[in-house]
């Protein structure tokens, strides 16, 4: 009981890390695979000397979009995990 704000708080973070986690993708699925995860698929839209904005602004929304989603419903739970974790 003691510990679940800090645990719901260590498992909402690592979530958001490997939400948006690019170098292991990156490396395991390769960059010219049919299958990518969606910080793998943003960075395709920037090229050397084209960068196609119209296209990465709305990806770069979309990945964003869930992580907001789940901070405003949890924000609660990783404040008093962060409270907690640093009174005790």
């Amino acid at each position: 009981p003691l510990l679940k704000p800090v645990i719901t708080t260590i498992t909402i973070l690592n979530g958001m890390w490997i939400w948006n986690d690019y170098l292991l993708p990156s490396l395991m699925l390769g960059q010219n695979g049919a299958v990518k995860t969606l910080p793998v698929a943003v960075q395709a839209f920037v090229g050397s000397y084209v960068k196609q904005w119209d296209l990465i602004l709305p990806a770069a929304l979309l990945a964003i979009l869930p992580m907001i989603i789940l901070f405003m419903f949890a924000q609660r739970q990783i404040i008093n995990g962060m409270v907690e974790g640093a009174i005790k």
